[in-house]
């Protein structure tokens, strides 16, 4: 444990750890308010996705437990000071503000982000394992491979939706149009009755017209972020290029199957 945390103090920074705490104290307020009803009436509907958001808070500290030849061990603190801004906006900007029926396409612009994100992020991790083994990479392959993980991971929060809500009772894939038609009158805005962008055409196809367009848009995000990322490597280009960091041990391993 005393490993653990030292190895958390140094590779992260002072102002970090404050940073992701200002937004994890906000969503622990968030699913207290939710449960036990401090501001008004309690609501138990989006508690479950909230309380996995507040779980990927702390997703690089958990990352810094797994064994060093784990490349999860290798990945920077900097990916939570974006990651707890996503989390943040998903879960008590979204779930608990309302925000995804105070602003009707509040949910497709962050599946966008969320697919860029995962880019970046399946990027990051790309790297990390190319530090952990010292090995060179194909750029191109690189950033197949993180366009690659964004689409699952991003997909699997879909299929987390759809659990959430049939097993918990949750409203995650705005399954209920009573109650979007609810939220229409509670915040005078009649586009929440119906907020797709592609028409449903049956009311009992809300639920998956919801899903669809996220998983569309989580496209959308990741394939910008490919794009960006073979405009501008930043891992592979210039100072930072992580190949040039085992070129001497690259040319060795040749060497050493050419001699075998």
């Amino acid at each position: 444990m005393k490993d653990y945390i030292k190895r958390v103090k140094e590779n992260g920074k002072k102002i970090e750890f404050i940073w992701w705490w200002i937004f994890r104290c906000f969503m622990l307020f968030g699913i207290a308010d939710s449960v036990f009803g401090i501001t008004g009436e309690a609501d138990l509907t989006q508690v479950a996705q909230m309380c996995l958001n507040l779980v990927g808070m702390f997703a690089w500290e958990i990352c810094m437990a797994a064994k060093p030849k784990n490349f999860l061990r290798h990945l920077p603190s900097y990916i939570q000071d974006f990651g707890v801004i996503g989390f943040f906006l998903a879960s008590f900007g979204g779930a608990y503000l309302n925000f995804y029926y105070i602003f009707p396409y509040y949910d497709l612009i962050f599946h966008i982000f969320g697919g860029l994100a995962g880019t970046l992020f399946g990027y990051e991790a790309i790297t990390a394992m190319q530090k952990r083994d010292g090995v060179k990479c194909h750029v191109p392959f690189a950033i197949l491979a993180a366009f690659g993980i964004s689409f699952i991971a991003s997909n699997a929060w879909e299929l987390f939706e759809f659990v959430a809500d049939q097993v918990v009772g949750t409203d995650a894939q705005h399954w209920s149009k009573a109650i979007a038609a609810q939220e229409a009158i509670t915040y005078n805005n009649p586009k929440l009755a119906n907020p797709h962008l592609i028409p449903e055409l049956d009311p009992d196809r809300w639920a998956l017209m919801d899903t669809m367009e996220d998983m569309i848009c989580n496209v959308i995000g990741a394939v910008i972020g490919y794009v960006g990322l073979l405009v501008c490597p930043y891992h592979h280009k210039g100072k930072s290029n992580v190949n040039e960091m085992f070129e001497d041990e690259y040319k060795n391993k040749k060497e050493k199957v050419g001699v075998a």
